[in-house]
């Protein structure tokens, strides 16, 4: 898991959001602490690639091609629902349920602070639009938390089996 999540920080140091070496992050309460990066990143969030190079060995991906998406839900049985859905559709390769999340918001005037369930959802970012379609109409909130970020850069057998996994949009595997 701290691997996942150590990938994730590389993730978020790519974006408008950093991660840097040696910070911290707090996830179902524990306190991770993200040790000096040996990976050295060239983000790009426009299209074009963006290249890591790591241990002597170098990976070029699309910057675009490529989502993870976020979805929160109130319990497992949502979350498997909505799981297994997108991956039967094959709007997603996979979803990560992660348990444990709080979430504090405001709703309707007033303060709430909701026990939640995180879907991690990895995705063509083409297909981004029949995704958030498929939450809106099965998800039990009036208003599902359906966010994304473009994957900038990632271990490109991975990334090549999300696109074997989900058809670009009208065009089947």
């Amino acid at each position: 898991m701290f691997g996942a999540l150590q990938s994730f920080g590389k993730l978020v140091s790519t974006t408008a959001y950093y991660c840097s070496a040696g910070s911290a992050l707090r996830l179902n309460g524990k306190q991770l602490i993200f040790p000096n990066n040996r990976a050295k990143y060239t983000p790009r969030m426009s299209s074009g690639t963006a290249t890591t190079k790591e241990a002597g060995t170098t990976t070029t991906t699309t910057t675009t091609e490529y989502s993870i998406a976020f979805v929160t839900t109130p319990d497992i049985n949502a979350s498997n629902k909505l799981a297994r859905g997108l991956v039967e559709k094959k709007l997603v390769a996979c979803v990560n349920i992660i348990p444990g999340l709080t979430s504090i918001y405001e709703w309707e005037g007033k303060i709430n602070e909701d026990p939640e369930y995180l879907l991690m959802l990895k995705t063509r970012t083409c297909r981004m639009e029949e995704v958030i379609r498929f939450v809106r109409e099965n998800h039990p909130y009036s208003v599902a938390e359906v966010i994304s970020v473009p994957i900038a850069s990632g271990n490109a057998p991975y990334l090549e089996w999300i696109g074997k996994i989900v058809p670009q949009s009208g065009h089947p595997n």
